[in-house]
């Protein structure tokens, strides 16, 4: 993004460019506010697949780029169609959702939105996202047989709708009147709270069709990412990472997220039958995995050497 870079997400920040309101904990990859460069370290001897706590897994990918777009992310994709984000100006804020189905880009264009992304979508056709409105306050849609509605979790100061399962179950993150951050289930539009044991914060991002959620957490030390299975928390912490964001699961309870290290680099991650593989895209300065499918099929974003976003469909 025009030699500009993109930071970790602390609880000022949200999931849109600033509003003034507080976000979720979710970090990284929706902070689309872009800052300047941070000088990147080399790994530690504490790295994980040095230390043989990971190992790294190699993936074919194919750029998702809006055409003529100077920033693209995709948060959402079977390894055929996806959903995302994209700017013409590398210099604004001003982020547009989009959709690629059948190899076709198309806009999304939520109504009265001043900025829109599209987080997720199912095989029923429905898409999930986050906007500003005309005042900029935060909200949500839902997208369905053309039409947009709102998803709003009830009082709260604002909603970001953020993963959905083949049954229409959206997960994502609120603040309350308290601007105290939340983690949300809806399902058949009732709400149901998400939080962590003891965090300060909570954010749930993806959800499988058999209902478990992942997402993230803060407490003092930092952020983590869990797992909600059968009514119970794990919590997921790559091996020596500085924080870890749990962001999709498949059926097969498979989580995808990223990470960061010591050094202040980002690197995607696979959590699968209790081992972290890394993920990275080659020569890319910071990669970022957001949702994978039955069969093992990723989506997510890089940040190449020039500092421009890409979106990403891996096999």
């Amino acid at each position: 993004m025009d030699a500009e870079t993109l930071e970790a997400m602390d609880m000022t920040k949200s999931v849109l460019p600033s509003t003034g309101q507080p976000g979720t904990v979710l970090q990284g990859l929706l902070d689309l506010r872009p800052t300047p460069i941070a000088e990147r370290m080399a790994l530690t001897a504490e790295d994980a697949v040095a230390q043989g706590l990971a190992v790294a897994k190699v993936y074919a990918f194919v750029s998702i780029d809006y055409p003529g777009a100077s920033g693209s992310w995709v948060f959402d994709g079977d390894g055929n169609d996806a959903v995302g984000g994209f700017q013409f100006d590398g210099g604004t804020e001003v982020f547009t959702a989009f959709t690629f189905m059948g190899g076709v880009y198309q806009i999304l264009a939520v109504p009265n939105s001043t900025i829109s992304i599209a987080t997720g979508f199912n095989s029923s056709g429905l898409i999930i996202g986050v906007y500003n409105d005309l005042t900029s306050v935060r909200r949500s849609f839902a997208f369905s047989g053309g039409s947009f509605s709102d998803v709003q979790f009830p009082g709260a100061n604002l909603t970001e709708a953020i993963g959905v399962n083949g049954a229409g179950q959206i997960v994502g993150g609120y603040v309350d009147a308290a601007n105290d951050q939340h983690g949300f289930l809806s399902s058949g539009g009732v709400f149901t709270t998400i939080d962590f044991p003891g965090a300060t914060s909570t954010a749930a991002a993806g959800i499988n069709d058999t209902g478990d959620v992942v997402g993230g957490w803060s407490n003092a030390a930092g952020t983590h990412g869990f797992l909600l299975q059968s009514g119970s928390f794990t919590s997921i912490d790559f091996p020596f990472a500085t924080s870890t964001t749990a962001w999709g699961i498949n059926d097969t309870a498979e989580i995808a997220g990223y990470y960061s290290d010591a050094g202040g680099n980002t690197h995607g991650f696979i959590y699968s039958a209790g081992a972290f593989s890394t993920v990275d895209v080659a020569g890319a300065r910071d990669t970022f995995l957001t949702r994978i499918q039955n069969g093992g099929v990723v989506t997510g974003a890089c940040i190449d050497v020039l500092s421009e976003s890409h979106g990403l469909i891996g096999t």
